[in-house]
């Protein structure tokens, strides 16, 4: 650090002069500090946003949507969760604190009084004292790559809660496709229930004719038994899915109705159809890469403040004045000081500070390529999955529609009638599951789309 000082010396009272009466040196140091103290104050930072008035934000995006005529889709729920939890609130206001903890490294350092004061007793005795006032210099050059790392580490936070909020959304539409799934299926376990018990008594009067024996009516019963057990498994999923929705919507469970909407297959397959689109869309879309891109910038813009540090400027600037009183001495001593240090970056050039940026750039490009292969593996899996898992359902459905769905009319025989429309009960349900299971796959392809919101 170079120092440059200009001083000038003010010679008083020529000799024979009487000298002039001057305060003592305390009073002269308390006019001193209270002139600074009123004259430099140091103005209001920018206000924060008071804790009323986020809670007063949170509350006004909670309140509860009306809710459409056919019920709340599984993207009015999850908004609706969204808004409903102060944690993603709480995390945009801590991405705005993160910026301004890199801002303030740029913000403007309080002036430094220093008040000094001595005796010195040999021949004479001298009183000495004196104040001096020091402004640190902002560094343009170092500053505005220090802001440009606060806006991205902002950035790479609110990115943090954007992928939270989709967790949340996949969460909320794997449960929405469950509980109607399990819906569905209770529909149809119940209609099963009711072709068993009308065979059972069909069976039982053919048992007390001595027509069907024992181990045909155990049998049947050890069948309605499996299918109770079944009814009450998929009853317990189903309200197990409801309660987790109703907790991550706050919604009571009386004015939760949910829309049985189901995709258009033909048409999302020809949306799918371009898969180099969908690529883009991804990395585009997705929350992971926009916080890699965050991070990246962020550890650029610490490179380039490394870098700044390498350039002169000055460091502080320092006025001060002082004074010699002295008990036999015929002269006053005023002393004005003012000096200015500049920062020579010698060992910055050598600093670690540039080989952790550097790291940091390179571990973020790399993360980004990992993050692309991913992506597009994931987006290939998918859509493929979603493919063969579509075609396997339309042959499934194919070949059950183009068997006839057995009646009374048609089969006179009561045992033939019940085991065929058992049976053809029980091969809904595998229509069932497996759409299920496609619906599935289309919310994980979505996912990996970043377009669940």
């Amino acid at each position: 650090m170079a120092q440059f000082g200009v001083r000038r010396e003010a010679c008083g009272v020529k000799k024979g002069q009487a000298r002039p009466s001057l305060p003592s040196p305390a009073i002269r140091f308390a006019l001193l500090a209270l002139t600074l103290a009123t004259g430099c104050s140091t103005p209001d930072p920018l206000p924060f946003p008071r804790l009323a008035e986020s809670r007063a934000w949170t509350a006004t995006l909670a309140t509860l949507p009306p809710m459409p005529e056919a019920g709340y889709t599984w993207r009015d729920l999850a908004r609706h969760a969204i808004a409903a939890n102060p944690d993603y609130a709480a995390i945009l206001v801590e991405a705005r604190a993160e910026y301004f903890r890199y801002k303030e490294k740029t913000d403007l350092r309080d002036l430094r009084l220093i008040l000094n004061s001595g005796i010195r007793e040999s021949d004479t005795t001298d009183y000495r004292y004196g104040a001096d006032l020091r402004f640190d210099f902002p560094n343009p050059f170092v500053d505005k790559h220090v802001i440009r790392t606060g806006e991205a580490a902002q950035r790479e936070t609110e990115a943090g809660a954007y992928a939270q909020q989709h967790r949340v959304a996949r969460v909320i539409y794997e449960l929405v496709q469950e509980v109607l799934s399990a819906e569905r299926a209770l529909q149809v376990l119940d209609a099963r229930e009711q072709v068993l018990s009308e065979w059972a008594a069909h069976l039982k009067a053919r048992h007390d004719a001595h027509v069907a024996t024992q181990a045909d009516v155990q049998a049947l019963d050890l069948q309605r038994i499996r299918l109770k057990a079944a009814i009450q498994q998929k009853r317990l999923t189903a309200q197990a899915a409801r309660r987790s929705l109703l907790v991550m919507t706050h919604i009571p469970d009386d004015a939760l109705t949910l829309d049985p909407q189901t995709p258009d297959w033909p048409a999302v397959l020809d949306t799918l159809a371009d898969e180099q689109w969908l690529l883009a869309t991804a990395r585009f879309c997705s929350p992971e890469l926009a916080a890699n891109r965050a991070a990246l910038d962020k550890a650029r813009a610490m490179l380039d403040t490394a870098k700044a540090r390498q350039i002169p400027w000055f460091l502080y600037a320092q006025a001060g004045y002082g004074a010699r009183d002295a008990d036999t001495s015929d002269r006053a001593f005023d002393d004005w000081r003012l000096r200015i240090a500049i920062n020579l970056p010698v060992f910055a050039w050598m600093s670690s500070e540039k080989k952790a940026a550097a790291a940091a750039i390179e571990a973020a490009i790399l993360r980004r390529e990992g993050i692309h292969q991913r992506i597009q593996d994931e987006l290939k899996g998918h859509l493929a999955d979603l493919r063969e898992t579509l075609g396997i359902l339309n042959d499934y459905r194919a070949a059950l529609d183009a068997i006839p769905e057995p009646t009374r009319e048609t089969l006179p025989d009561a045992e033939t009638f019940y085991k065929l429309a058992d049976a053809r009960l029980s091969a809904t349900e595998y229509a069932l599951a497996t759409e299920l299971h496609l619906l599935l796959i289309y919310g994980r392809l979505l996912d990996t789309l970043g377009i669940l919101l």
